[in-house]
């Protein structure tokens, strides 16, 4: 496989979760770093290096989301390979083999029978063995909303509920949902799609005017099933305008040895190289995320553009990102699946 070497600067730290995690590839590098309270970018004299895996399967993928399941990792994407939700398999979670599955053939009898492309797939493990996946789809009538959708296995089919679990049309519609279990609640992740309103943002269907539209990452509890919503919605981050064009989407989520939270987001357009990925900090599951940087971006020479869609698996050892394999492709480049691992030991991240 083509490996990717990029400079990055890591400082989660975390004691994993009591769950059961694959076998990761012996040979994979991963990153070393003495400050454990802060992702730093720009500092050079404490980062390592870490070898990313990608691109993967030359095809393209999405939005990837990863879960360990029935025996080997499991990803899935945005619509995209002739299927509604495409899946690709591996036993590393490195190497990945696109499947002939389609994880989702009937999106829902809600969603508009004219859009049925869906975006954004995540996947959970309930309480009961049964494999929960929210994604967004264009509702009848309306917005993007979330649905859900279950399995018995985690390559599907899933059968999707009758009607979407969020919607919120007044805020331009609801994308890019992602679950998180803190090992007492399950919560649900999701963004507020404004910038499909208009306004200054670059990223929306018009021409910019006007100021910059609120696209809020909002967290509501979930019951343990992960279906069922308790509570209300809180906001967590938003976009800072200019700066990122108007644009925070595609949360994951992770809970720190700290017991500080860290949210992964991308922000700017999605259609451009300046599309990264990002990190914020709450020292409560649902409080406002703060002290932000930058993870990973475009870098010259280094052979990937516009990366995004960071999700992390629920152990926080491997994660999975799209991106482009040439600069200014716009929308249509193929946006490829790349991978990482991170090896967390309490007081700091070191390698395999």
């Amino acid at each position: 496989m083509k490996s990717l070497l990029l400079s990055l600067g890591a400082g989660l730290v975390a004691g994993l979760p009591s769950q059961q995690h694959a076998p990761r590839a012996p040979e994979a590098l991963t990153l070393g770093l003495a400050n454990i309270t802060k992702i730093d970018m720009a500092g050079t004299s404490d980062l390592r290096r870490r070898t990313l895996y990608g691109p993967a399967m030359g095809v393209n993928f999405p939005d990837p989301s990863i879960i360990w399941g029935d025996g080997s990792w499991k990803a899935y994407a945005t619509s995209s390979n002739g299927k509604v939700i495409p899946v690709a398999t591996s036993s590393d979670a490195l190497s990945w083999t696109l499947s002939g599955s389609d994880a989702l053939p009937n999106p829902g009898s809600w969603v508009d029978p004219n859009d049925r492309g869906v975006w954004a797939p995540d996947v959970q493990k309930n309480d009961a063995g049964t494999y929960v996946m929210y994604y967004t789809a264009h509702q009848n009538g309306g917005s993007h909303c979330i649905g859900v959708a279950t399995s018995a296995t985690a390559i599907g089919p899933f059968t999707p509920q009758s009607a979407p679990l969020i919607c919120d049309t007044a805020g331009g519609g609801v994308i890019d949902a992602s679950g998180y279990d803190d090992g007492t609640n399950r919560w649900i992740l999701w963004k507020v799609d404004g910038n499909n309103l208009g306004g200054a943002s670059t990223c929306q269907g018009g021409t910019p005017s006007g100021s910059y539209k609120s696209t809020p990452i909002k967290i509501q509890k979930m019951a343990r099933d992960a279906i069922t919503l308790q509570g209300s919605a809180k906001t967590i981050l938003d976009n800072e305008g200019a700066s990122n064009d108007g644009v925070v989407e595609a949360p994951s989520l992770y809970q720190i040895g700290s017991g500080n939270y860290v949210l992964f987001y991308s922000a700017h357009c999605y259609s451009t190289d300046d599309y990264d990925v990002e990190y914020a900090f709450s020292s409560t599951i649902d409080g406002s995320y703060t002290n932000r940087g930058i993870l990973i971006r475009t870098v010259d020479n280094k052979g990937v553009y516009g990366p995004g869609g960071l999700d992390i698996d629920p152990n926080g050892v491997n994660v999975v990102f799209h991106g482009r394999t040439a600069a200014n492709q716009g929308g249509g480049g193929a946006r490829e699946l790349y991978s990482a691992t991170l090896t967390i030991n309490g007081q700091s991240i070191s390698g395999v």
